[in-house]
């Protein structure tokens, strides 16, 4: 009886961590959180459009995976790269990373992103998909790191629901963009 005191805490402490484990979601594999896109319209023009098995599909293939094998080595979570050699074939991508997502979860969210834009966007030329943790975009028209908008118009992306103290937030981007002015006028 003197070593039971010892072998109950041990075996209360093995189903009590049991029970903790279990308390954890698991988050490894899952799928990123989309948040939007932008696919062009391919019933208004057939440029916009690429066939199957054509030599823009063979390049698209060999840049998505070209930016999904380099997003686990992509340091600063950015990675752009150019397939193919003749123009219109050519396909332009990139992607970008939420610069506090971990390595992994940048691989998980660029490979996710390589299928689902694909789905989304069915023979389109050009995309543009954003998740909370990642941005994918790709085009046979160079991306030249200009700011593009579709039919003149754009847009705003946030997640307000996000943010745990929104006023906070507002009152830092309000000062960072005084002290943006401020130097600019300098």
């Amino acid at each position: 009886m003197a070593n039971l005191p010892h072998k109950m805490p041990r075996k209360a402490l093995f189903v009590h961590s049991i029970c903790l484990l279990s308390l954890i979601p698991i988050i490894e594999g899952a799928d990123p959180t989309f948040s939007y896109i932008e696919c062009p319209d391919t019933t208004l023009s057939t440029t916009s459009t690429y066939a199957p098995n054509s030599t823009y599909q063979a390049n698209l293939n060999t840049l998505f995976s070209v930016l999904s094998s380099n997003s686990n080595n992509a340091s600063n979570g950015f990675y752009s790269f150019t397939a193919g050699r003749s123009p219109p074939n050519i396909a332009y991508g990139l992607f970008l990373c939420r610069g506090d997502v971990a390595t992994a979860a940048c691989r998980d969210c660029v490979e996710y992103a390589t299928g689902d834009v694909i789905e989304r966007c069915p023979w389109s030329k050009g995309a543009t998909i954003w998740y909370d943790e990642c941005m994918l975009r790709y085009s046979n028209a160079s991306l030249d790191m200009a700011v593009s908008f579709v039919d003149g118009g754009g847009g705003v992306i946030s997640k307000l629901q996000n943010v745990t103290n929104a006023s906070r937030l507002h009152e830092v981007l309000g000062e960072v963009l005084r002290t943006l002015l401020y130097i600019d006028i300098i």
